[in-house]
């Protein structure tokens, strides 16, 4: 380090991965993928599509050594994100779009290729769900191979380490990450991305710090520049003063044993002072996330995402693969349950439902249970497939984004004729499988008593309800200041839903990010939430809040902080609670 540094500078992103590291800055630039246009004639089209296959044979080489490479440094379940990868590289629905347009146009293949492939990720890039929004770059990863292949050019990593260093770029893709030197990476900062990026999520596998959403970073350092990366905080402080980096040292080390002593609760129930349990479960996307909720203490799944299965499809997943997918999950998960979510995504031509249409505005469009009431054969496949893998025995399902109490009905009648057909068939039998609904709009909120006798159960999605109440774009960087699930509006319908569900003797949870916010627990504590669900490496945390407080100090308390005007407010004691009952937990 220079003996005489520019004034230290803290950068504030998005946490993505925990950790802490120091060292110099080395800045990753992709280069542009510029692919000309020109014509060909007919007798050429066999010859361009044969350069095609073999560019998609190559990536998908490429795509089983990185595979292989990662398996042997992380795990095999940390390896099958690039499962997602070789999906991608011979999609069905791009290649044909590619070989049409070929025939149609006759252009280079190159240039159909790129262009196909740019359509589908700004396609998935604008949805309105996180997950799916992040899969745009994957599918940007593998069509740059594939495309370098196409050119005859290199797909190795262009990220040149000579010594330690944190990376710091405009976005990363996995690819780039899995070709880093593992041994001479320290961290990785990005202007873009986001913490479920599969990047992201191979980064924590990698124990390599993240911090992501950086405005303007790669404008704002240089090569060489020294810097502390706190992928806890999501931090990037340029030139650290020594005071910095010791009292960053002192606080690592405390870290790390405190999350030594979080391994103790694995097995311990998340219960209150004075008795009172919450269930705490996962929300996964994919079964080979099943094993980390096992090994965080996760009490089964309380959010299934079932679109995966939908979107890595060129066609419609039969009654019979959602089936196998449903029962096996089922069954890895026991002794506990798992509450399937009937498919929710937007009406977007990526899935390939023939009347999906692109909306103007997705939040408010077509999905949910919207796009499942009008495509009754498609939804009607999916509950068959998951009232016949309910013979697992620990299978809920529910519906999302209902929003009128007819829409549930309606949904309620469907999911009754296709148990009465499966029994009559002799495929299942008259066991009782819980049916639930995602309370995420306001409409339904403000309504829950009428809802409440309806169902089995209710889980809070807080994710929508806070943007639908509050009327904000939680992805929209601009705006995000304003997404606040402290607010008291939000609060009140969540204290509204839980009176409501508790008057018709079900139960309710929570299965949106909030409920990872140990600055949230004790107001879902005190209002007498009975589960919470979320990202499984929350859970010991949020245990540990729950075991220090006591659910009969805290039930008044909520009271007064639901008077309260602002989610400032709010937070401001919710923080000195914190602060009080498990002040470690906020190092």
């Amino acid at each position: 380090m220079p003996e005489s540094s520019p004034a230290q500078l803290t950068l504030r992103g998005r946490a993505a991965v925990p950790g802490v590291a120091f060292g110099p800055i080395v800045i990753f630039q992709r280069g542009k993928n510029i692919v000309r246009k020109r014509k060909i004639t007919e007798d050429q089209i066999p010859s361009e599509i044969n350069r095609l296959e073999e560019a998609i044979l190559k990536t998908q080489q490429e795509i089983r050594r990185i595979h292989q490479k990662m398996k042997e440094a992380t795990s095999q379940e940390d390896a099958a994100i690039f499962d997602a990868h070789l999906l991608f590289v011979d999609d069905a629905m791009i290649i044909e779009n590619v070989k049409r347009r070929l025939r149609e146009e006759l252009l280079n293949i190159d240039y159909i290729y790129h262009d196909v492939a740019r359509q589908y990720a700004e396609q998935l890039a604008a949805m309105d769900d996180p997950y799916l929004k992040d899969r745009a770059a994957d599918v940007t990863d593998v069509s740059g191979r594939v495309l370098a292949h196409l050119k005859g050019g290199s797909t190795g990593s262009q990220i040149s380490l000579e010594a330690p260093s944190i990376v710091v770029a405009n976005d990363l893709l996995l690819t780039d990450l899995a070709e880093l030197d593992r041994s001479l990476a320290l961290g990785i900062a990005t202007e873009h991305g986001s913490s479920t990026s599969h990047v992201a999520i191979m980064a924590r596998a990698l124990n390599l710090p993240a911090v992501v959403g950086i405005r303007d970073l790669t404008q704002l350092v240089s090569n060489a520049d020294y810097a502390l990366i706190d992928g806890h905080e999501g931090l990037l402080i340029l030139h650290p003063t020594q005071q910095t980096l010791f009292e960053y040292g002192q606080l690592e080390h405390r870290r790390r044993l405190f999350e030594e002593s979080l391994k103790t609760l694995r097995d311990l129930p998340a219960q209150s002072t004075d008795g009172h349990t919450i269930i705490l479960s996962g929300n996964i996307e994919l079964p080979q996330e099943i094993p980390l909720l096992k090994e965080q203490g996760a009490e089964g799944i309380g959010l299934y995402r079932t679109e995966f299965l939908f979107l890595n499809h060129d066609r419609l997943p039969t009654e019979e693969e959602q089936f196998q997918v449903y029962k096996s999950v089922a069954a890895a998960v026991k002794p506990h349950t798992v509450i399937l979510r009937t498919l929710d995504i937007g009406g977007d031509k990526s899935i390939p439902i023939p009347r999906a249409t692109v909306d103007a505005n997705p939040f408010l469009g077509w999905r949910g249970i919207r796009l499942a009431l009008d495509c009754e054969d498609v939804f009607v496949t999916q509950l068959r497939a998951m009232a016949r893998a309910a013979i697992e025995g620990n299978i809920s399902i529910m519906f999302p984004m209902i929003a009128d109490i007819q829409e549930l009905r309606r949904a309620k009648k469907i999911w009754h004729t296709v148990l009465s057909d499966l029994q009559s068939q002799g495929l299942i039998d008259d066991r009782h499988i819980p049916c639930g609904m995602m309370m995420e709009i306001p409409s339904a909120a403000l309504m829950a008593e009428v809802f409440a006798p309806e169902v089995d159960f209710i889980s809070i999605g807080t994710n929508d309800l806070v943007q639908y109440t509050l009327a904000v774009d939680r992805l929209n960087e601009r705006v995000a200041n304003l997404y606040q699930p402290a607010h008291p509006a939000v609060l009140r319908l969540i204290k509204h839903i839980i009176e409501a569900a508790h008057a018709a003797k079900i139960w309710v949870g929570i299965c949106g990010e909030a409920a990872a916010d140990i600055r949230l627990t004790p107001v879902f504590l005190g209002l007498g939430v009975d589960e919470l669900s979320m990202g499984s490496v929350s859970i010991p945390r949020v245990k540990k809040a729950i075991r220090s407080l006591s659910r009969e100090t805290l039930r008044p308390l909520c009271d007064e902080w639901l008077k309260l005007s602002t989610a400032q407010q709010v937070l401001q004691q919710l923080e000195e609670i914190a602060q009080t009952y498990y002040p470690d937990l906020l190092v």
